[in-house]
């Protein structure tokens, strides 16, 4: 017998005993494993989720903790504190803060809430694809810890000085960001497939609960932007393999190739979810179902449209501005409406909300998802316009060029703005509202996600830390871009900030960069609370009766509007 023939019935070991029912076979398949040698090795989309979840918070609170490194050398502007040796050291940490806290963190953990409970309000039991599914997190894991790994063995996207990284460890860092982008593209794949052949009858697109809608968007653009990512990741990575980098591979040249991913508009892509599940849990805590679900979905839809940003690469443009002065222009003219328009989308959807819990006429529930949603939406709206102000320099740009003497002190400090450290403080906004919009959807689908409820004083304890955090850590560096503290503080010697003379108000700018320091510990406080509260939940036995209670609050099946599916009404 060959080894890909197949035994007759007659060869097939006979047992004694009752067997198992067809129906008891398909249970016990679809059933999540408990034991390790299963975790590891299944593809159940509640275990995957599971998984995505413990790990994107673990690497979300090292990419807070880079943050904190950052935070202490910045207390001192004029000299540092000597936490980093060298000016390249600081240029390793400041990218690998930017790809540990979104491509490690935020957007894996919003793929694993999405991959265990987009199942349940589907009505489905499974992802369409559950061993792609396992593959893109494994792939997603392997190729974090190996760019976390790589950066810190002297590599990093990158270089400052010369001699001062590994060409070998830079690759590598390069590669495996290439393949974190490539488990997460697969990731965005399977949701987007289940989100379009998984539906029951009747249930068309215009009809799928809030949560689902907003990651169909979502893992759209992710499907745009992330191929875009890879090539630039390629473009880098064959420029060092040659005898001689040309450009793309020499110097910060990787950085420059993906610092589009961390900016506007493209880092409010990687937060879009948060609309979907920030919506679900405020309208169940008013006990009511949407009303106007068609415009919610139109206003998700924009949002999704404007934040995609892979266009908005600087990186190609040419280094003499008047060879493309009315290229250069037209970029700028579209950059400044992008950040208008999302602006315009998120007041849209936030009076969609205020309508909705007001036509409510309830109360609503207080628990630890409702403070977070509330405050993932506060932070979010800081966050667009704290991006009008990033454009301001563009827009500058175009008005300057019909009269250069219009209003030049107004429009001086506006183009200042492009540079400082406002727009670390815009990403970190923007990152945050989406990391405690997630928390807030571990709360609301607990029973669901993990079979039973968190403990809700645990909750909202890291709701004051992770909300208060949040609040300090973003605005510091934002206020900081107001005295013209620099984005990028590591341009001259081993630490000293470029054109220092430059900042306003020195003292004030370090006492700001203090409070900072005290936000992010406060939110990493948080997420280990967060953290502890779902371990001590998972290593609990499974409340079962909680996890098919219909009367619990979460309403795992999601909040679309009243319709008919498979002829019941909902």
């Amino acid at each position: 017998m060959t080894i890909v023939d197949t035994r007759s019935e007659t060869e097939l070991p006979q047992t004694s005993g009752p067997q198992p029912s067809q129906a008891q076979l398909v249970v016990s398949e679809l059933t999540p494993s408990t034991d390790l040698a299963g975790i590891l090795s299944s593809s159940h989309h509640q275990v995957i989720g599971r998984l995505y979840v413990l790990c994107a918070l673990g690497l979300s609170g090292l990419g807070l903790g880079l943050g904190l490194l950052m935070n202490l050398e910045k207390v001192d502007l004029d000299a540092g504190l000597g936490i980093f040796g060298n000016t390249n050291e600081l240029f390793q940490v400041f990218a690998l803060y930017r790809t540990t806290l979104i491509m490690c963190g935020l957007v894996p953990l919003l793929l694993g809430l999405a991959t265990a409970v987009i199942p349940k309000q589907l009505r489905t039991v499974t992802v369409a694809y559950p061993r792609a599914a396992a593959a893109a997190f494994w792939t997603w894991l392997i190729g974090a810890i190996t760019h976390i790994v790589a950066t810190f063995s002297y590599g990093g996207l990158g270089s400052l000085q010369a001699g001062a990284a590994r060409e070998q460890s830079v690759e590598l860092t390069l590669l495996s960001l290439g393949v974190v982008a490539l488990g997460l593209l697969v990731g965005s794949g399977v949701i987007l497939a289940t989100l379009i052949t998984q539906r029951p009858a009747g249930m068309d697109l215009l009809q799928m609960p809030a949560f689902s809608w907003s990651m169909m968007v979502a893992t759209t653009v992710w499907l745009f932007s992330l191929p875009v990512l890879l090539a630039n990741l390629v473009i880098s990575w064959v420029d060092m393999r040659g005898a001689t980098a040309l450009r793309f591979g020499t110097a910060d040249a990787p950085f420059e190739h993906v610092a589009w991913a961390f900016d506007v508009p493209q880092v409010y892509a990687w937060a879009l979810p948060l609309l979907g599940i920030v919506a679900e849990v405020l309208i169940s805590a008013h006990r009511s179902r949407p009303k106007l679900f068609e415009p919610m979905v139109f206003i998700v839809g924009a949002f999704g449209f404007l934040s995609f940003g892979a266009w908005a690469q600087s990186f190609f443009d040419s280094a003499e501005p008047s060879a493309l002065d009315a290229h250069v222009a037209s970029n700028e003219v579209v950059f400044v409406v992008f950040a208008l328009g999302i602006a315009g989308v998120v007041l849209a959807f936030g009076s969609w909300l205020a309508f909705n819990v007001v036509s409510a006429e309830q109360r609503p529930i207080i628990s630890p998802q409702f403070g977070l949603a509330v405050l993932s939406g506060a932070l979010l709206t800081a966050a667009v316009t704290v991006g009008v102000l990033r454009v301001a320099g563009s827009a500058v740009g175009v008005l300057r060029e019909a009269d250069s003497n219009l209003w030049p002190g107004f429009f001086d400090a506006m183009d200042d703005l492009a540079g400082s450290s406002l727009v670390t403080g815009m990403m970190n906004l923007v990152v945050l509202a989406g990391l405690l919009a997630a928390v807030a959807g571990i709360f609301h689908w607990a029973p669901r996600l993990l079979g039973r409820r968190l403990n809700a004083s645990l909750g909202f304890l890291a709701v004051v830390m992770l909300g208060g955090g949040a609040m300090l850590y973003g605005f510091t560096d934002v206020l900081g871009g107001f005295f013209d503290q620099p984005d990028r503080f590591f341009v001259v010697g081993s630490f000293a900030v470029a054109n220092l003379d430059a900042v306003d108000a020195l003292g004030f700018v370090e006492a700001l960069n203090v409070i900072g320091l005290v936000g992010v510990v406060a939110v990493l406080g948080g997420l280990a609370l967060v953290v502890l509260n779902v371990v001590m939940s998972l290593v609990s036995p499974a409340d079962l009766d909680v996890a098919d209670d219909p009367s619990v609050v979460d309403d795992g099946d999601g909040l679309t509007a009243d319709m008919s599916v498979d002829g019941q009404e909902r």
